[in-house]
């Protein structure tokens, strides 16, 4: 469910930063929610343990390489877009 709703953020926002914001969330929600998943059906403690170094390393890491992208195209130049919404 939140991989498509960052599908429809990814085609109906504007410019690149919003578009990235709303993949990047959705991605975080949706791995979050599989390793939950997992967590559940995990047959040992040892398993679930990783299970939860893995999940709390992506919810380290993901945002801030979504930021440092972010960083990165505005020292390239890339603008964002005022004053539109997503309508077309």
């Amino acid at each position: 469910m939140s991989f498509s709703l960052g599908t429809l953020g990814l085609f109906r926002f504007p410019d690149p930063y919003t578009r990235m914001h709303a993949v990047s969330i959705s991605d975080t929600l949706g791995v979050g929610l599989i390793v939950c998943g997992l967590f559940i059906l995990s047959p040992s403690w040892i398993l679930r343990i990783k299970l939860a170094v893995v999940l709390f390393l992506f919810w380290i890491l993901n945002p801030t390489m979504s930021h440092l992208v972010a960083k990165a195209g505005i020292i390239h130049g890339v603008k964002p877009v005022k004053g539109k919404t997503g309508k077309r």
